[in-house]
């Protein structure tokens, strides 16, 4: 009888566990691994997509039945302001990467919404070796690490078909007189709609060639420019005016990105300004979108006349909102690891060119770095005398630059507007968005 109670008991004790039994079964296969939805435009036939998705991938690999990142496609023109939207419903992905300047710092690092990532930098030196001086001194703002700081910067330059062009010497260390004289009759892919990208790396250049001109710009990166009437904008742009028209490829007048990408990959232009991202379209695996007997392997790199390049280390990338609850902000801070080491980083130059000056590279990397002409070019063009800058991009409001330069821009070309007159329509412009 005794023996018999027992069991009883003791199926009844278990009978009674079952449940709870079950529930914390039920909630360990509900869990599983941690997700992150992060909204992006370097997804879909966006050219940022070729590495970041695979590098996605390669996170979810690792961290299989851990962590877990789903990229949901955004355009890239409605990425911020699709992510302010997000900060005012208090509904920020875990990750986001870049900001516009202003907003963030009125907004969101002055109200502490961001994340300190120098706590998680001071525990992963390996990390924090390899940034950028001036990246990490640029995203410490009273005392706290707002953004994940560069350490790889891509010098952006010029691309030009040597089948077509022989500038005889390096154009970085010609004049911009020189190189126009070496161009001859050859063409250079302009571009005049959407945000006018080529065409306005460009004239990045021909502002750097400026006394003045690199400071100006960069001053731009704290306190944006508004007034483009003064010399060095008035004098870049004549000449810029004077380029369209003489060597502007024949498509130029209402041309988008595709339309001057084209235009080069087609050899109806010898030259284009644009960021080494773009080497990708000169391997084999881009030759759809070759044709006029266009080749990759016929593609050289190199900086702008006068020996500057645009890098800009200075600028906000990957933050992570405050109110990022735990799992999903270890979650965040185990990509940024991810995508900090040694053997990502260069994975990353060698899909999209730059130079990481502080990291201690691989002999593999630099055999496969060798391997690409190009890219190999555009590592080798700049010197201790190069000067670095940011692009007129960074320097003007993000609606100036995102939008109103692109619109106006046509009317320069086609005669319309004079460049003191373009740069007045630009400047008022510029000036509505401070109201």
């Amino acid at each position: 009888m005794k023996k018999c109670t027992v069991f009883i008991l003791a199926a009844l004790m278990l009978v009674g566990l079952m449940p709870a039994l079950w529930a914390t079964a039920a909630e360990e296969e509900a869990e599983g691994p941690v997700e992150l939805v992060i909204p992006h435009y370097k997804a879909g036939q966006n050219v940022g997509g070729k590495f970041f998705l695979p590098q996605v991938e390669r996170f979810n690999t690792m961290y299989e039945g851990e962590y877990h990142i789903v990229i949901e496609e955004l355009p890239q023109d409605g990425y911020m302001a699709k992510m302010k939207q997000l900060a005012q419903q208090g509904q920020l992905p875990a990750l986001i990467e870049g900001a516009d300047n202003q907003w963030f710092e009125d907004v969101m690092i002055a109200n502490d919404r961001v994340y300190d990532l120098g706590p998680w930098l001071n525990s992963h030196q390996e990390i924090k070796s390899v940034l950028i001086d001036d990246a990490l001194s640029f995203n410490t703002v009273d005392g706290a690490v707002v953004s994940l700081p560069q350490a790889v910067t891509r010098p952006i330059g010029l691309f030009y078909n040597e089948t077509m062009y022989d500038p005889g010497k390096r154009i970085g260390e010609m004049t911009f007189d020189e190189f126009a004289d070496s161009l001859g009759r050859n063409k250079i892919a302009f571009m005049t709609s959407e945000n006018a990208w080529t065409t306005g790396l460009f004239l990045t250049g021909l502002i750097v060639a400026e006394p003045g001109g690199a400071a100006m710009l960069r001053a731009g990166l704290e306190d944006k420019v508004y007034d483009y009437t003064g010399p060095i904008w008035l004098r870049a742009t004549t000449r810029l005016q004077g380029f369209i028209r003489e060597s502007g490829s024949a498509n130029t007048l209402g041309a988008a990105y595709a339309d001057a990408a084209n235009a080069f990959m087609s050899k109806s232009a010898a030259v284009i300004a644009n960021g080494p991202w773009m080497v990708n379209d000169f391997t084999p695996s881009s030759s759809d979108k070759w044709s006029g007997g266009f080749n990759g392997n016929q593609v050289r790199g190199d900086i702008y006349p006068g020996n500057s390049a645009i890098a800009n280390v200075m600028g906000y990338r990957w933050w992570i909102p405050a109110s990022t609850p735990e799992p999903e902000r270890e979650a965040a801070l185990a990509f940024l690891e991810f995508m900090m080491q040694p053997e990502e980083l260069e994975a990353y130059m060698i899909a999209e060119g730059g130079t990481a000056p502080k990291l201690q590279v691989s002999q593999s990397f630099l055999e496969q770095q060798a391997q690409d002409r190009v890219l190999s070019d555009l590592a080798t063009a700049v010197n201790a005398d190069t000067t670095f800058t940011v692009a007129v991009y960074d320097a003007m409001p993000q609606s100036i630059a995102n939008e109103e330069f692109g619109k106006l821009l046509p009317k320069l070309l086609d005669g319309s507007f004079t460049p003191a007159e373009f740069l007045e329509a630009l400047s008022k412009k510029a000036e509505e968005t401070r109201m």
